[in-house]
């Protein structure tokens, strides 16, 4: 069941950053509260909300939607440095993107299982604080932005692969509507990983 949860969990990440909904914030809140886990169903399940989506959408004009543009800045090895200058572009353009839209989000600092539990915590939130702060530098509201570390408690990725332990080491972000759902998620999030941050994974 925990198994079938999670990939739940990342199917419904991907339909929600589609669409960013303005106008009409509870159709992804409703959909989310009326899907029952059921095993072999999961993908019917799935398959008929994103229908149900589009069938929702087909009314509302392009206005009153976003495309939520994606954050991934990578870092060299064990360091808070900039793999290289493009990361900063990276930065910029997402900076651009939350001012033009006066969204909010999140950004996530993670790492792979290299060195221990408690370091890679420390690394991640430094990396995530350091690019809020280079936001708020460009002129996102720092009222609209904050910064979580993971350490090494969410991979991706299969950590015993290089392709794998490189793809865990990220700092990405989260959009949301409102100050509040931002918030949620943050309480969400810290009560989450609360039991395991410092666990070797």
């Amino acid at each position: 069941m925990k198994s079938i949860q999670n990939k739940y969990n990342n199917y419904l990440k991907i339909i929600k950053k589609v669409f960013l909904l303005v106008n009409y914030n509870n159709l992804y809140d409703t959909i989310v509260r009326n899907l029952i886990f059921i095993g072999e169903n999961l993908k019917k399940i799935l398959l008929s909300t994103v229908i149900g989506m589009a069938v929702s959408l087909s009314s509302i004009s392009a206005d009153d939607c976003i495309m939520v543009k994606d954050l991934n800045v990578e870092f060299k090895n064990a360091s808070t440095t900039y793999m290289n200058s493009a990361e900063y572009q990276e930065v910029k353009d997402f900076a651009n993107f939350l001012k033009k839209t006066d969204l909010y989000a999140v950004i996530e600092g993670h790492t792979n299982n290299k060195a221990n539990a408690r370091y890679n915590y420390d690394l991640s939130t430094k990396r995530a604080v350091k690019v809020r702060q280079e936001m708020i530098k460009l002129g996102v509201p720092s009222s609209h932005i904050r910064a979580m570390g993971f350490g090494e408690s969410s991979p991706l990725y299969d950590n015993n692969t290089e392709e794998g332990l490189l793809k865990n080491r990220r700092v990405i972000a989260e959009v949301f509507n409102s100050a509040q759902e931002l918030d949620d998620y943050i309480k969400e999030q810290k009560q989450r990983i609360k039991p395991i941050i410092y666990k070797e994974q």
